[in-house]
């Protein structure tokens, strides 16, 4: 099976690794060339470019639904009501933390914390990456917390491994299938990718 070569994009190191997982988990697409925005502003700044440039390559564009009170609310302030066939836009409630929480088993082992501490709606949460770094913070491994969580009285957000460490979480452990079962938006994005482009 010839695999349809397509760009993807998205707005930091960790979504990145998600949409490549799921892209990859297709088995119908191969990705030929990747932007990382660093930053959902940048993103959002981008869409009209990538407009124009899925008539050359197809494109699938992945970001974080954030404080939008829905993904309609996004689409129409991103100017992504009318979208080309090629181009696929895929919004994460709220944030793509909440796909990472929505593996139960997986993240609670991962953060070695107790399974009932992981909520049963991570979509649900006001704020899934606030709802991640707290877990860490009750982590049996001294070393995970330090390397998700931020220094004291630092102004970074995150700690200096949290995007690389959930990378290899995503990569090495993160069950797509129980996940999907928890994350509505997940779910909806691995059914779109299904048909993407077989139109």
């Amino acid at each position: 099976m010839i695999l349809q070569p397509l760009l993807v994009a998205a707005e930091d190191e960790l979504s990145c690794e998600v949409l490549r997982k799921l892209v990859t988990a297709s088995g119908r697409f191969a990705i030929s060339s990747e932007i990382n925005t660093r930053g959902n502003d940048q993103l959002r700044k981008s869409i009209k470019k990538f407009k124009y440039a899925s008539h050359v390559l197809p494109h699938i564009v992945l970001t974080d639904l954030d404080r939008y009170p829905c993904p309609p609310a996004l689409i129409k302030d991103w100017g992504a009501g009318k979208l080309p066939t090629r181009l696929m836009l895929r919004i994460a409630v709220r944030e793509v933390e909440a796909w990472l929480l929505a593996d139960r088993y997986g993240i609670a082992d991962f953060l070695q914390v107790s399974l009932n501490k992981i909520p049963l709606a991570p979509e649900l949460e006001p704020d899934p990456k606030r709802t991640l770094l707290n877990l860490a913070r009750k982590s049996r491994s001294r070393r995970l917390t330090q390397e998700l969580l931020p220094e004291q009285g630092s102004v970074a957000c995150i700690g200096p491994l949290y995007n690389a460490r959930l990378s290899e979480f995503v990569n090495t452990t993160w069950n797509l299938e129980q996940a999907c079962d928890a994350a509505p938006s997940l779910a909806r994005a691995v059914s779109r990718l299904t048909s993407f482009m077989s139109e």
